[in-house]
């Protein structure tokens, strides 16, 4: 990137200058969401929809995948899907650059995949629970960032977001899988902003504290609900709304941030 083309991808949007109501939209924006089929990534994906934006939605079950992809479309936005192990470095490559064919570019990336954590004690966290996670909270976020580097690179607002956890903030002691990649994607996170945030690629995270969807069993939403000034768990539309934001051009000015969204719960220390 040119010196000139820095500082263009560097200038506050006049959008947000003049505090204009269009901010907030999305059109002509392409964005890459994974874990997208349900839950929460479903949110996003069809939030961003709604705000004008083109979705791929990325999952590595097709059938959940179609289905959200064709829910947005019938809502009136434009989504392709895509069944894809965004662990597989070579699979997460061929990913990137299939959407960027098919959508026209990519502006924004949202790592939103993840995996249900066991509640283990040190001695017994199975090593391949261990290392499934960091494939999916780790190596797969690097694989996909770097593949769309190139893209983001031609983006006027090219975004990155982390959808990582509470706990990537302050562990509890136990589940040890989770509480480590989660650590350790908000490390990636960091370093991902302090390199490219010169070139303008604003990358950030969101940290929710236990959302509202399948991921969260039974018998841990009381308990959850006990450890939230708020009372409630986060609803996946919550995490939403502030994907949203950190996508819009209001969120010009905010890059190696992490953003809580939940409820109070670090005011208690969880």
């Amino acid at each position: 990137m040119s010196n000139s083309q820095k500082s263009l991808a560097c200038q506050a949007p006049e959008s947000v200058l003049n505090l204009s109501p269009e901010a907030q939209k999305l059109s002509g924006r392409i964005a890459l969401i994974t874990g997208a089929g349900r839950g929460a990534g479903r949110a996003h994906a069809r939030l961003l929809a709604a705000r004008g934006a083109a979705v791929a939605i990325v999952d590595i079950d097709e059938d959940v995948a179609r289905a959200t992809a064709a829910d947005i479309v019938e809502e009136g936005g434009r989504a392709i899907a895509l069944g894809v192990d965004i662990t597989d470095r070579a699979l997460a490559e061929r990913c990137v650059a299939h959407v960027a064919e098919q959508l026209g570019g990519l502006d924004i990336l949202v790592h939103n995949a993840g995996l249900i954590y066991s509640m283990t004690g040190l001695e017994q966290t199975d090593d391949a629970n261990f290392n499934r996670l960091l494939a999916i909270n780790v190596h797969a976020p690097l694989y996909l960032t770097r593949a769309a580097l190139p893209y983001l690179r031609q983006s006027r607002a090219p975004r990155v977001i982390f959808i990582n956890s509470q706990w990537g903030q302050v562990p509890d002691g136990h589940s040890y899988a989770y509480m480590v990649s989660k650590a350790a994607q908000l490390g990636l996170m960091k370093t991902l902003s302090k390199e490219f945030v010169s070139e303008g690629i604003l990358v950030n995270a969101i940290t929710p504290g236990a959302i509202l969807t399948r991921m969260v069993p039974d018998e841990y939403i009381e308990p959850e609900k006990a450890n939230i000034p708020l009372g409630r768990l986060v609803h996946p539309e919550e995490i939403a709304a502030a994907v949203a934001f950190l996508a819009s051009d209001e969120a010009a000015f905010i890059a190696g941030q992490v953003l809580p969204v939940n409820g109070g719960a670090l005011l208690v220390g969880i």
